[in-house]
Formats: C-alpha cells, sequence, structure tokens
C-alpha cells in the first residue's frame, strides 16, 4: 500500500501498467508489464515505459484517486479477474483506515457494468467511480496504489475469499433461487456445451435449475451462489461467484480438453470447496494441447457427470 504524491499512471489498458512518482521513478511493486508473446509476467525492469517515446497530456485529478486497475482479463473487462484481482485491493485500503479518505476510485471502462454496480453495492457513490478512457495517462493529487492481490497471479489468497463474504453476503438476502445451480453459457459468445440439453436432463433428475448470469444483476449472482448447495458448469469467468458459496459447497467444472486450467482448483482449495473436473472427451475437442483453442466447445460426459453427481452429492436421491 502506497500513497503517492502527485503520483502517476500510465496504461495501454492491457498489456502494462505504469505507476509513476512524482520526481519520474517507477513503482516496481504497484506496476506490471505482460510478455505479449507469453503473457507471463516480466520484471518491471521489462516495463514499455522505459521505451515509451511520446506521452498523453495527464488528466489531473483534484483529489485522491484509489487505482483498481490490475492488467491482463480485469483490463478487458473479464468478470473473474475483476473479482480476484481488483475488488479485493478494497479490503486493502479498508485495513489501512484509507477508505474515507477516497475521492475517486479509478477502473478501466465504466462500460463494464459489474464493475459499476460491484462498487455501488460496498456504498461508493456513482461520481467517485472514474475510468481511463479517453486518455490513458492520468495524474493525481494523491494516488494510492496496493501491490497485486495474487502476486504474480498464481494463487488466490486466503483473506480475499473471506473479505467477498462479509462485503457482499448481507446484500444477497432477499432474493431465492435454487439450491442446486447450473450455470449454462448458451448466452455466451462461445465455449458452449454442445449436448447441453442432454446434460440439463441428467441434472434436472437431481433437482438442478439452469440459469444464465449474463442477465443478473450483481447482486442476483451473489444470492444465486450464496445459496447453493452444488454448483455445476463448463469453465468460466462467472464460476468466479463460487466466492460467495458456503464452504464445503461441491463445484463440477466442464472443461474442454484443450483447456484444462487450474484456476478454480486453485480457489476451491482456499474456499474448502470439494472441486471435480469433468474433462471433455478426446473427440469433442479441437486439439489436444492446453490453451490450443480457449473458445472451443465442448462435449459432456453424460455416464462421468451421473457418476460424478453420486459421489458429489451422496445424500440426494433420483426422484
Amino acid at each position: 500500500m502506497l500513497t503517492l504524491e502527485e503520483g502517476r499512471i500510465n496504461t495501454d489498458h492491457i498489456n502494462s501498467l505504469a505507476v509513476i512518482t512524482r520526481d519520474n521513478y517507477l513503482v516496481g511493486d504497484a506496476s506490471l508489464q505482460f510478455s505479449r508473446i507469453s503473457f507471463a509476467l516480466e520484471a518491471s525492469t521489462a516495463n514499455p515505459i522505459f521505451h515509451q517515446r511520446y506521452f498523453s497530456t495527464p488528466r489531473y485529478i483534484q483529489g485522491t484517486v484509489c487505482s483498481l486497475l490490475a492488467g491482463g482479463g480485469a483490463a478487458i473487462g473479464n468478470y473473474y479477474h475483476w473479482l480476484l484481482d481488483s475488488v479485493p485491493r478494497l479490503h486493502l485500503i479498508q485495513e489501512a483506515g484509507l477508505w474515507d479518505s477516497i475521492d475517486y476510485f479509478l477502473i478501466y471502462d465504466r462500460g463494464h457494468r459489474f464493475a459499476v454496480e460491484t462498487l455501488l453495492e460496498l456504498g461508493i457513490r456513482d461520481e467517485q467511480i472514474i475510468d481511463m478512457q479517453g486518455n490513458a495517462h492520468l495524474q493525481a493529487q494523491r494516488l494510492v496504489v496496493t501491490s497485486a492481490v495474487r502476486g504474480r497471479s498464481q494463487h488466490a489468497p486466503l483473506w480475499a475469499g473471506r473479505f467477498m463474504h462479509q462485503a457482499f453476503l448481507p446484500a444477497s438476502e432477499a432474493y431465492s433461487f435454487s439450491p442446486l445451480v447450473y450455470v449454462s453459457r448458451r448466452d455466451a459468445d462461445f465455449r458452449h456445451v454442445r449436448n447441453e440439453t442432454e446434460v440439463e436432463k441428467m441434472l434436472n433428475t437431481f433437482g438442478f435449475r439452469s440459469y444464465e448470469l449474463s442477465p443478473l444483476s450483481v447482486r442476483e449472482k451473489i444470492a444465486l451462489f450464496a445459496g447453493a448447495r452444488a454448483v455445476v458448469g463448463p469453465v468460466s469467468a462467472g464460476l468466479a461467484n463460487i466466492l460467495f458459496c458456503p464452504p464445503g459447497t461441491p463445484l463440477i467444472e466442464f472443461l474442454p480438453r484443450n483447456f484444462v486450467v487450474p484456476d478454480y482448483l486453485d480457489l476451491t482449495s482456499r474456499l474448502d470447496m470439494p472441486h471435480y473436473p469433468l474433462i471433455s472427451r478426446p473427440e469433442a475437442a479441437s486439439g489436444q494441447k492446453a490453451f490450443a483453442n480457449r473458445r472451443a466447445d465442448l462435449t459432456v460426459d453424460i455416464q462421468a457427470l451421473q457418476h460424478t453427481l453420486r459421489r458429489a452429492l451422496p445424500r440426494l436421491v433420483l426422484a
């Protein structure tokens, strides 16, 4: 946690973020730079700010600005990265006793509706939410920055989950959803479940209901997952809402064979949630290498799903 008098931020929105002191030094711990080839984090000495020849005049903000910028997926409006890499920074602000001193909270784009909704749920006023649209260079009278929540983007800290529970769960009490939740991606542009009709038929026999997340408000998403006794769905940013699930809630995650990622295995282990990955059949995958096609559709093995449901929900019986 650092407060910089006349501090500046310069960003290309996705691959790099430079936090700069009044006397033009880079703050390495609060800046970031991703490799354009592997998307791995690089050393602060590789920040492209050192090779940048031209700068736009910074937009000057009178007052104290807290940066929630986290680069990568958070910059392009990915809900998972917003919840894991940006929002928990607010806990650090609270713990440092700086919350009441913040005049503005800086995000990438106010057009990301869920980001604005999330901050409003925490009591932040709409006029306090500013973004980087129109100018990638900003200077504040006082700039408050934190180091990365997940370090080198490896593991979500335990305190992040506890903060999300404490901060958001009281808002979920006015809604009622099925405790057995199937998260469908039929409202998404890619990574669909090819045999979703069969999947939903199987899940219905166990009492599951299907939900698409895009029509739901942030408060409704929180309520949906906070009341869940089990969650099933294909890998997606929307599954980040398991942050609001009670401990012990099992997650059955559908994974394309060529997009097997450990993100939710890591998260469930820290949230005390059983995790059951189901990897798609070989003939259903469009490639055999991990990350070959992040957008590939998948086909769920129905027999494997039924077996997994019986393991994950031993006290449920077929109707």
